[in-house]
């Protein structure tokens, strides 16, 4: 029996070049870098710089991932772009990006979707279907965030600022034949809660139940708190994400006829340094599977997965034929997993 399955045939990643260091963040609120890093594995992160846009980074991306594939941008069939920082609230930054590709006059499709640090999983699972049932051949899926424009550079916002970055990845997704029903991008399943929609990150800047849906009062400090990211509840969020990532991937595991014995490697979401580590042992699998690099970027959101398959592809770690695990957990609640062999 034949299957058709979506390969990763070029990935590509873009990091602004101004770096913040922990010790950076120390005129605006009261940190330490070894705090920082106790409470989160960060020792520093990238921002963009004023008049960037998420897309900007993208196309950097993008174009990186195409030459990666041997690709022109023409040859894209759909962008699935996935980011809680879009560029304006509407439209979506898909055709932002792609208008910046060169390619607006093709009319590929463009989807934007929201599913913020599981934002990539999910894009995954779509790239994995249109795919699967011939629909578009040649997929441009994107994790590209500006988060940085915002955050708080205060105390009252210092537990939420000293864990985000910038940055962009682009992972270039066509289809190939195959006789094992485990190979390619072989299994996706997502999952949501709502009622976790307010017991994490959010962030109400733009609320439509107000008139205006934006209300910002340069002189009143108590409404400006309402437009910057927040975290109202971060134990929840914590055990969520190491519950949530862990379980779902052993079901979804399980439901192949595979084990942890048979993973390579374990992409999660870099969230928090702790978040990963729980995570791995809740799991009981080789602390080496399990790949980070929150270190250097902080967290990415939705551009945090395909940063590291970039990575490690790119330094040898992941060759040809290892079985991959994405997993995340994000604000909303969302999760979820994806299989594949590389």
């Amino acid at each position: 029996m034949m299957y058709t399955r979506a390969k990763v045939t070029g990935t590509g990643s873009y990091l602004p070049p101004r770096i913040l260091k922990n010790d950076d963040l120390k005129p605006y609120m009261d940190v330490t870098d070894e705090w920082i890093y106790q409470v989160s594995g960060i020792r520093q992160r990238h921002y963009a710089d004023t008049g960037t846009y998420t897309s900007d980074l993208a196309c950097e991306a993008s174009k990186i991932a195409l030459e990666d594939a041997g690709l022109e941008p023409a040859d894209i069939d759909c962008i699935i772009f996935a980011t809680l920082s879009p560029d304006i609230h509407m439209p979506g930054t898909g055709v932002f990006l792609q208008d910046k590709l060169g390619i607006a006059d093709l009319g590929c499709a463009c989807y934007d979707i929201r599913q913020q640090c599981s934002g990539f999983v999910y894009a995954v699972e779509m790239a994995k279907a249109f795919i699967e049932s011939g629909q578009y051949k040649t997929i441009l899926v994107v994790g590209a965030e500006i988060q940085s424009s915002g955050i708080e550079y205060s105390n009252r916002g210092r537990d939420v600022t000293i864990l985000f970055g910038d940055g962009a990845s682009a992972v270039v997704f066509q289809p190939f034949e195959t006789e094992r029903a485990d190979d390619g991008l072989f299994f996706a399943e997502m999952h949501a809660d709502g009622r976790g929609a307010f017991d994490g990150v959010y962030q109400r800047v733009f609320d439509v139940s107000k008139k205006p849906a934006i209300f910002y009062d340069t002189l009143d400090y108590s409404v400006n708190h309402e437009t910057a990211v927040k975290m109202s509840n971060p134990r929840k969020l914590f055990s969520n994400a190491v519950i949530r990532m862990a379980d779902e991937t052993k079901k979804s595991l399980e439901k192949n006829g595979l084990s942890l014995d048979d993973v390579d490697w374990v992409l999660p979401h870099q969230a928090n340094l702790h978040i990963i580590r729980d995570m791995g042992q809740r799991l009981k699998i080789d602390k080496e599977k399990v790949l980070m690099n929150i270190h250097k970027y902080a967290n990415t959101s939705a551009a945090t997965i395909p940063l590291l398959l970039d990575e490690y592809i790119r330094n040898g770690s992941i060759q040809p034929g290892h079985l991959i695990v994405f997993t995340a957990f994000g604000a909303g609640f969302t999760w979820g997993t994806a299989l594949m062999r590389y």
